[in-house]
């Protein structure tokens, strides 16, 4: 009978501390569910981050997407990167197990093409590759943070993202010419560095905008096949089935490239809750923005959607944009968040529910503040 109640405890325990990728009735990978850490959470204080950050776990958030910062690590070329703000963020996420795809960008004033223009690409491309080792062996599997932190879940960085929408100029300004060239070179020598410093991690294309299939059959065009492990879309539509429907060409484009089996993520999703707060910029814009309920209803739709066909699209990841947001006036992203934030006070919109029932479903289970199933 002892035995009998110590193989009992022991089971019960195990269970306890089972992650949520091994959730009975999961039917998504780990990390699917994903959110933007951008905006209102990045101007808070330090506590009231950690706060978010487990508000994140148990709202089913298993990966989290952010900007490190070129440009605020390293303003002097003669100086070594400065990481306390990227260390802080990770290990804040990590302790909540959520993983981090850092998205690498902004080029210092020094380091810059066009040094009077913020969306200038690097004019060096061995610049940023360097930057990018200096990351990897801070947040890498030999990183030197979780030496010095040992007391911190050892959660390596494995997934590195190189630059974000260079199709658009307020991102890539290229004054003359495709910027199609410029980000294939850069592309190549991140996935040297990335590769020579840990040769297991992966290099995530761009989030890319607009008529995505175009754009991704530019940068193969211009020699950028066998360059990245993942591709990336930011993808914005007034029609949730429009989603499948641009997976399929994404499909299509890859298949051409002999990439038929490279995994594609969704790094931006959102349907802003700006009607009848701001003008639709666009023509189309009239049916991509929502009311509040509107959003955590396409919110809703969007992932059962992504979910169905995730097997055919091979579909690892979607993010939505964003976690938090001001919901003043500024941007219409700013009406994107699953919860408003502002001067420490954090309300959660319609959508945070319909996310957390949404992760709950397909994760096959509730978390707890440390991503964990209860």
């Amino acid at each position: 009978m002892l035995v009998g109640r110590v193989l009992l405890i022991s089971v019960m325990l195990l269970l306890a501390l089972t992650p949520a990728a091994e959730a009975a009735g999961r039917r998504v990978p780990q990390g699917f569910f994903g959110a933007m850490y951008d905006r209102a959470v990045t101007r808070a204080p330090e506590a009231d981050q950690d706060a978010q950050a487990a508000k994140m776990a148990r709202s089913g958030v298993e990966s989290a997407r952010t900007v490190f910062s070129w440009a605020d690590a390293q303003p002097d070329p003669a100086a070594a990167p400065n990481l306390t703000s990227t260390d802080a963020l990770v290990a804040r996420l990590s302790q909540r197990g959520i993983a981090i795809l850092p998205v690498v960008i902004n080029a210092p004033v020094w380091a810059r093409r066009y040094p009077d223009r913020d969306g200038s690409p690097p004019r060096n491309p061995s610049d940023y590759a360097a930057y990018l080792r200096a990351l990897i062996e801070r947040y890498g599997p030999n990183g030197s943070l979780w030496a010095e932190r040992p007391e911190l879940p050892r959660r390596p960085l494995r997934e590195w993202q190189i630059w974000n929408e260079p199709h658009l100029d307020g991102y890539w300004y290229v004054p003359r010419g495709s910027w199609a060239p410029g980000y294939v070179e850069l592309l190549g020598a991140a996935n040297a560095a990335v590769k020579r410093a840990d040769p297991g991690a992966k290099v995530v294309l761009a989030g890319i905008a607009d008529y995505v299939w175009a754009h991704l059959r530019k940068i193969y065009r211009e020699g950028g096949d066998g360059l990245f492990d993942v591709v990336a879309l930011n993808f914005y539509t007034s029609k949730v089935t429009n989603y499948p429907k641009a997976l399929k060409r994404v499909r299509s484009v890859m298949r051409a490239a002999g990439d038929r089996r490279l995994p594609v993520w969704l790094t931006e999703v959102t349907w802003p809750a700006a009607k009848g707060r701001m003008r639709p910029g666009a023509a189309w814009h009239r049916a991509w923005l929502q009311t509040d309920r509107g959003m955590a209803r396409r919110l809703t739709q969007t992932y059962a959607l992504l979910v169905r066909g995730r097997r055919t699209h091979r579909l690892g990841r979607a993010y939505w944009y964003t976690w938090s947001s001001g919901y003043r006036r500024g941007d219409l992203f700013d009406f994107g968040g699953l919860l408003s934030l502002n001067g420490g006070i954090s309300t959660a919109r319609p959508a945070l529910r319909a996310y957390r029932r949404s992760a709950r479903r397909y994760e096959g289970c509730a978390t707890s503040l440390m991503g964990c199933c209860r």
